[in-house]
């Protein structure tokens, strides 16, 4: 073998060589790329999972985020919008509660266990009942116990004020309630020139809750015109089975205060609402605003609370004409010239999100808008213009009928189209003064020939007369033999 391997040349020597050495390089570089090309299918693999985890938690998210911001249903003006700012006042910090809209007469509201009674009254007897004792306004308070309310007929009956409950905090699990009718009580009642006012059945057990309360009423009424007091209405204070079951009358005054004192900061009148037992555990003394005492009184006799009060519900059994059923009625020791003007006005500059309905040619769009308050309110987009083809002829005129053209919208979707009328053409009328000038042309024609046959006529005779002349000449020349 060592022989032969001797002989060889050294081309042959270099290529036995050479062959094995370029084989193991290739296997070298086989192994190498298949394990590079695993690892990279593994680390592509993970990028794949990672994008397909994604995928799978991006569109539920998204589809969260969408739902909050378009659901003009929920009762809070876009409640969801943002998360709610805190605030502190007068040491005490708080953040506007969410609510929701009640149900009529739902189990959770206080007023099911409020209190009855007074005189079957009407606003007729109520006129005379206070004649001459210093009364200036009588009106009227209601809530969804109500139902629907013909505000015109309580204008015509006399109501100068109605005090309009806007919520409630629930006597069960304290949540914000705002009453069902509560908007289309203060619109309606200030469309009928009523003057309005609004009282909140507070359930507060704390400071803290009472600032909420407080700030959720502003939040509520800052686009009404409120021109009579905003009322704090805490009852059945220390009553076992109710919310506020524990709390004392000094906490119940503190939770008052705090709730009234924020009203009067943002520009309304504060007033607090009890009877005559609650003003008695929370002391008249402990309080500077506007008092309305609850106080039902029969056979027309005054209330026999001595402390000071400007406004007084004297029965709940009132009958007033527009309201179904009974009514709470007062009378207020004061009055209001002109009708307050609101606090806020809309704004409306931000579009909400995913809202935009695009208007066409053939129908009109819509967006909804909100105001920086958070109430919302739908505008309509008008209508685009029309993209109009060239006129074409759809029937040719004649001189019998009327043609008749159009022309169509070209935008996609729209069935718009103009027509016209074509008038009839005319027929042709031969001009009279062509007429004439032919006439003119024949009798022209007519004297030539006339006058060339007298021309003929005349050298005719000249020719013969010619003749007979030079007959008679020649006769006379004629030599005699």
């Amino acid at each position: 073998m060592m022989n032969f391997f001797k002989n060889l040349s050294i081309q042959s020597k270099i290529a036995i060589i050479a062959i094995p050495t370029v084989a193991v390089a290739i296997g070298i570089g086989v192994a190498v790329y298949n394990k590079t090309n695993y690892k990279d299918i593994q680390v592509v693999s993970a990028a794949v999972k990672n994008v397909e985890l994604k995928e799978e938690v991006f569109p539920e998210v998204k589809e969260e985020v969408i739902t909050v911001a378009v659901d003009n249903s929920i009762q809070e003006s876009l409640v969801e919008k943002e998360e709610p700012k805190e605030i502190e006042f007068e040491g005490i910090k708080a953040k506007t509660p969410k609510s929701k809209v009640a149900a009529p007469k739902s189990k959770d509201d206080p007023e099911n266990n409020k209190k009855k009674g007074g005189d079957a009254v009407s606003q007729s007897q109520a006129e005379s009942m206070f004649e001459n004792t210093g009364v200036k306004s009588r009106g009227i308070d209601v809530s969804s116990w109500q139902g629907n309310i013909n505000w015109a007929q309580v204008k015509a009956s006399g109501v100068d004020f109605a005090i309009i409950r806007a919520g409630f905090r629930g006597y069960g699990n304290g949540s914000m309630n705002e009453d069902a009718y509560f908007k289309q009580n203060v619109a309606n009642a200030t469309a009928n020139g009523i003057k309005v006012g609004i009282y909140f059945y507070s359930a507060a057990v704390n400071e803290t809750e009472a600032l909420e309360e407080a700030m959720w009423v502003v939040e509520k009424i800052v686009t009404y015109r409120i021109t009579y007091p905003v009322v704090y209405d805490c009852e059945e204070i220390g009553v076992p089975g109710h919310r506020t079951a524990g709390v004392s009358g000094a906490q119940a005054a503190s939770n008052a205060n705090t709730f009234l004192s924020y009203i009067k900061s943002r520009g309304y009148e504060p007033m607090l609402y009890a009877n005559k037992s609650d003003i008695g555990k929370m002391g008249r003394g402990n309080f500077s605003c506007k008092f309305w005492l609850a106080h039902y009184t029969t056979g027309g006799q005054p209330t026999d609370y001595t402390g000071s009060h400007q406004m007084w519900q004297y029965t709940s059994s009132g009958s007033v004409p527009g309201v179904p059923g009974r009514v709470d009625m007062n009378v207020a020791y004061f009055s209001y010239g002109s009708v307050a003007a609101p606090m806020h006005t809309h704004d409306f500059s931000e579009v909400v999100r995913n809202s935009r309905v695009e208007p066409t040619c053939y129908k009109e769009g819509k967006e909804t808008l909100k105001c920086s308050c958070g109430e919302t309110q739908d505008k309509v987009l008008p209508k685009t213009e029309h993209k109009l083809s060239s006129w074409e002829v759809r029937t040719e005129a004649t001189e019998e009928q009327e043609g008749l053209e159009f022309r169509k919208c070209t935008n996609s979707g729209c069935n718009y189209e103009e027509t016209r009328k074509i008038d009839k053409l005319e027929p042709e009328v031969i001009d009279p003064k062509d007429n004439n000038n032919t006439s003119e042309d024949t009798n022209t024609s007519k004297d030539t020939d006339t006058n060339t046959s007298e021309d003929t006529n005349t050298n005719t005779n000249t020719d013969t007369n010619s003749s007979i002349e030079n007959d008679k000449e020649t006769d006379n020349n004629v030599t005699e033999p």
